[in-house]
C-alpha cells in the first residue's frame, strides 16, 4: 500500500493539478475530490476538481451547495497535455472516466481493478466500502484534522456508497464514520441521506412498480422514456428490499446510449460479472459484487425483451450450479 507522502511528493512543484471524478459523479466522487483537493492544500498543492457529464442528484447539489465546494465540468478548463490528473473513485481504464488531456499521475479508487504501472500512485483497495474511507486515511496518516465541511462531505458519502452499512461496508468504514461523527455536522449528513428524492420521481417509482418484471428472485425493468441514472439506482435498491428479490437488473435510455443500474444480494449472482455477461459484445460494464452499472453506446444493438430473457437464462444458470 503506498503512502499518501508519496502523492505529495509526486504532485508537488506541478504547474496544474485537477482532480477527476468518475462520469456523472456521486457523493463519494464528489466528497474524496474535495477531500484531497483539503489536503493537498495543506502542502501548497492547488488542485481544481473537474468531471464529465452532470451533477444528478439534488441531495449531492445540496451538499456541493452546504459545504462550498468548488467542482467544475472539464470543458470550462483549456486542459493541455502538461496538465497532471488524479481520478478518485474510479478506474482509469473504466468506461466511466472520460479521457481527458493531460497526465494521469495519480489513480485512488475502491473499485475492483489493476494496479497501473504507468502513473505514480496507485491505490486501490476494493475491500473499502467507499473511496471517501481511503482518502481520510491519509489524513490519519498525516495526522491532519479534515475540518467541520471535509468530515460531513466524507461522512455523508460513506453512508451513500455503503447504502447506509447494509452493502459492501467494511470494518474500516464503520471505523471511519465513527471518527468522523465527533466533527462533521450530522444533522446535515442525516438531511442529505433521507431527502434522496423529489415528489417528480414518484412517476419513476410508479412506471416500475406498473411495469417490472419479476421471475422468482430476478426483477427487471426498461425505462424506455429515460431515467435519471442516479435515480435508478435508488429504483433498484428499492426493488432489491422486496423480500422475494434477489438480483436487479434496470435500463434506461440515455444521451450515452442504454445505461444499466445492477443489483445482487445473491453471492451465487455477482451484479459485477452478471453484468459482463449481459452485455458482453454489444457494451461493457463494472462494479462490486453487489452493485454495478454497464453500458451499450449502441440504442440500436438493445433489446429490453432480449436483455430480460438474457438475464433470465443466467440467473437460471448459475442457481442451477
Amino acid at each position: 500500500m503506498q503512502t499518501v507522502k508519496k502523492l505529495i511528493k509526486t504532485l508537488k512543484n506541478k504547474k496544474r493539478v485537477f482532480i477527476q471524478t468518475h462520469n456523472y459523479p456521486d457523493h463519494d466522487a464528489v466528497a474524496s475530490a474535495f477531500a484531497l483537493q483539503y489536503l493537498l492544500k495543506n502542502f501548497k498543492i492547488d488542485a481544481e476538481i473537474i468531471y464529465h457529464g452532470d451533477i444528478l442528484r439534488d441531495s449531492l447539489q445540496k451538499m456541493i451547495e452546504k459545504l462550498g465546494i468548488r467542482i467544475q465540468p472539464h470543458y470550462k478548463y483549456e486542459l493541455t497535455d502538461s496538465d497532471t490528473l488524479v481520478i478518485v473513485d474510479a478506474n482509469k481504464k473504466n468506461k466511466n472516466v472520460a479521457a481527458l488531456k493531460g497526465h494521469v499521475a495519480a489513480v485512488i479508487d475502491h473499485h475492483p481493478g489493476i494496479e497501473h504501472e504507468d502513473v505514480e500512485f496507485c491505490d486501490i483497495r476494493s475491500d473499502y466500502g467507499a473511496c471517501a474511507s481511503i482518502i481520510f486515511s491519509y489524513f490519519a496518516e498525516l495526522m491532519l484534522e479534515p475540518g467541520r465541511e471535509v468530515a460531513t462531505a466524507l461522512h455523508t458519502a460513506i453512508n451513500f456508497d455503503t447504502h447506509q452499512f447494509t452493502r459492501n461496508a467494511s470494518p474500516i468504514d464503520i471505523e471511519t464514520v465513527a471518527m468522523l461523527y465527533q466533527v462533521s455536522d450530522v444533522n446535515l449528513v442525516n438531511s442529505l441521506v433521507r431527502n434522496s428524492i423529489k415528489l417528480e420521481d414518484l412517476k419513476q417509482y410508479n412506471y416500475l412498480i406498473n411495469n417490472v418484471y419479476v421471475d422468482g428472485i430476478f426483477a427487471y425493468c426498461h425505462f424506455p422514456y429515460g431515467c435519471n441514472k442516479n435515480l435508478l439506482a435508488i429504483l433498484a435498491d428499492y426493488l432489491l428490499s422486496i423480500e422475494e428479490v434477489e438480483f436487479v437488473v434496470l435500463s434506461t435510455l440515455s444521451s450515452e446510449g442504454v445505461s444499466f443500474c445492477v443489483r445482487s444480494e445473491n453471492p451465487e449472482l455477482p451484479a459485477n460479472t452478471m453484468i459482463q455477461q449481459i452485455l458482453e459484445g454489444k457494451g461493457s460494464g463494472g462494479g462490486h459484487v453487489d452493485m454495478a452499472g454497464g453500458r451499450i453506446p449502441n440504442q440500436k444493438e438493445f433489446d429490453s425483451d432480449a436483455v430480460c430473457r438474457i438475464c433470465r437464462s443466467l440467473v437460471a444458470h448459475k442457481l442451477r450450479k
